[in-house]
């Protein structure tokens, strides 16, 4: 992948967040590494004058007095430097790395809540996700902070230390860096190749991602317990992940031997710095103490200058992460309209065709509906032929791929939806079991009236869960056995969702599948029902059943993402099509 945006790009980004997150802890931490960057260069030259001073005592030619000048300097540097280091160890552990970490992750989640729920249907989005994730948790953006301070103050360390060795001999500088330069290659190359297999490695890590979350799934244990493949899935995850830490293991041991090829370069490197000074010092070149410092300069600065251009190396591959980071956040959000609706008079589709992401085949296909207000409408056909996805074009949840979709004449897209779904309520497929109280159950689809008992009432009522409130006890009861409440049966959550969708004051309410756990006579019961209380409201139900056609103003029936037929229930039963079909093989559900 071509990184979108270039390095000096993303430490922009990088500093500007970070500033933003932390930031005392972000400028402490730079002012530390400052420090400690011109630290080594102070430290060889207060030593070589110290050793002289002493040696200069040894021979009657110094006093006392500049010994413990010069040793209270060496002191005083080095305990400064070492309080500095205690502090922005805390500052940049707790600061700069951990509360970052929460900034960053925070900042995928505001992302994740604005995206197009379209989004969530693209595998390459859900993979950069993925990766934008893995670049926060394992402090990649806090790295690179850090690591461009680092290399900033080791270049100042470097070139200090440097500058002090040159003045005794320049041989000192060739020796040094080439005794150090193979790092820098060695973690640019290693850095490239880690992150292509972390990138190639984003399918596999999602899939053990859900497979270890199929083990906290209430539902998806009891199934496994019952039907026996628990060991398979643990055996399927186990494989996925002895496959991923090979791949890294592997990764590893190469750059773990490139690393050793380095280090004993290194050495071989500081003995020719010892040979080099002994050599000079015998010779008369230099002083005895400037062969001590000499020795512990060369050290000094071959780990500044190991660390600076490992750091450096390194760099590439973490702005490869961090460019997939920013390229998550910069994803376009959803799009809001801005034109206000007051109530919905009628919705019409015209030539509306939809395709999911990464999918070349047509959910819809050319559909064209109107749906007028107050009018009961029940969207018929078999899983699969498109029913739920129309939904979503008619809730204006996904864009369509082709044609349009008006409210009141507005297109769509110009509507503002927060204006749109204070007119509509939805009992979805998916309905979620939430574990909080009765009341909070059915009135938080319309919060205003979350204390009104009779209302509340009323919705489980209508909904066929009159008994439900004689059971738990009270309103304020709590549901679910996540947190030791009444557990309800399949049938009685999703009535429960059913009474949510019709407590708001709505005018088109929309019911996908909304009896699929429920007895055939049951649904039949609770949709005419249904059907009574919402004779003031538009009323869709998309549903693969047919106990509520006879009742509905007009039947759409679809197959094969195009709408085949409609009608109300005698006139389609005449056509003897695809309803006529659905209609005989499922009469026998609905006989008493």
């Amino acid at each position: 992948m071509k990184n979108k945006y270039n390095a000096f790009q993303i430490l922009t980004k990088v500093y500007r967040h970070t500033l933003n997150a932390v930031p005392f802890s972000g400028a402490s931490g730079i002012l530390n590494y400052l420090v400690q960057g011109l630290f080594p260069a102070f430290s060889a030259l207060i030593q070589a004058r110290l050793f002289d001073a002493t040696y200069s005592l040894t021979q009657g030619t110094d006093t006392l007095t500049i010994i413990i000048l010069y040793g209270s300097l060496f002191v005083g540097s080095y305990a400064v430097a070492n309080i500095l280091q205690f502090i922005s160890s805390i500052t940049i552990n707790a600061g700069i790395y951990e509360r970052c970490t929460s900034y960053y992750n925070m900042k995928i989640s505001e992302k994740t809540a604005t995206l197009p729920l379209i989004a969530f249907e693209d595998v390459n989005i859900l993979n950069l996700q993925n990766r934008a994730k893995d670049c926060a948790n394992r402090e990649i953006l806090s790295q690179i902070y850090m690591s461009s301070t680092v290399i900033i103050t080791k270049g100042i360390s470097v070139i200090s230390t440097i500058s002090v060795l040159a003045a005794y001999n320049i041989w000192f500088v060739p020796i040094s860096i080439f005794s150090v330069l193979p790092y820098f290659i060695v973690r640019i190359l290693r850095g490239k190749e880690f992150y292509s297999l972390k990138k190639a490695q984003t399918k596999k890590t999602r899939r053990l991602d859900y497979l270890w979350g199929l083990f906290h799934n209430k539902q998806a244990i009891k199934e496994m317990r019952v039907m026996g493949f628990g060991e398979y899935l643990a055996q399927r995850w186990v494989e996925t992940r002895d496959e991923v830490n090979e791949e890294l293991w592997k990764q590893n041991i190469k750059d773990r031997k490139s690393m050793l090829f380095c280090d004993t370069l290194k050495i071989i490197g500081y003995g020719l710095s010892i040979l080099l000074a002994l050599f000079l010092a015998v010779n008369g070149h230099i002083s005895i103490g400037v062969f001590g410092a000499c020795i512990a300069a060369f050290k000094s600065m071959q780990e500044s200058t190991k660390s600076f251009l490992i750091d450096l190396g390194t760099m590439p591959e973490k702005m490869a992460f961090a460019n997939d980071f920013f390229e998550f956040l910069d994803l376009t959000e959803d799009q809001n309209g801005k034109r206000s609706i007051d109530g919905i008079k009628d919705c019409v589709l015209s030539n509306v065709s939809f395709a999911y992401p990464n999918s070349n085949d047509y959910a819809l296909k050319n559909v064209s509906l109107t749906i007028h207000k107050g009018e009961k409408v029940v969207i018929l056909g078999v899983n699969g032929s498109g029913k739920t996805t129309l939904s979503k074009m008619i809730l204006n949840l996904y864009p369509p791929s082709q044609g349009e979709v008006r409210y009141n004449s507005i297109l769509s897209s110009d509507i503002d939806k927060n204006s749109l779904y204070s007119y509509i309520s939805v009992v979805p497929q998916d309905f979620v079991t939430y574990s909080l109280t009765l009341r909070e159950n059915i009135a938080i689809s319309d919060l205003k009236h979350l204390q009104d008992d009779a209302l509340i009432k009323q919705a489980l009522k209508l909904s066929g869960l009159k008994s439900l409130l004689n059971e738990v006890g009270s309103l304020g009861e709590q549901l679910g056995r996540e947190f030791g409440g009444k557990e309800l049966s399949g049938g009685q959550w999703q009535k429960l969702a059913i009474a949510r969708g019709l407590f708001k004051k709505s005018e088109l309410i929309i019911l996908d599948e909304p009896t699929s756990a429920l007895d055939p006579l049951i649904e039949t019961e609770i949709l005419q029902k249904f059907i009574e209380i919402a004779k003031n409201k538009t009323a869709l139900i998309i549903s693969h059943r047919i106990g509520l056609c006879k009742l509905a103003d007009r039947i759409i029936v679809m197959k094969e993402g195009q709408i085949c037929e409609t009608g109300t229930h005698y006139d389609l039963m005449q056509k003897n099509g695809e309803y006529k079909r659905l209609y005989d093989t499922q009469e026998q559900w609905y006989r008493k």
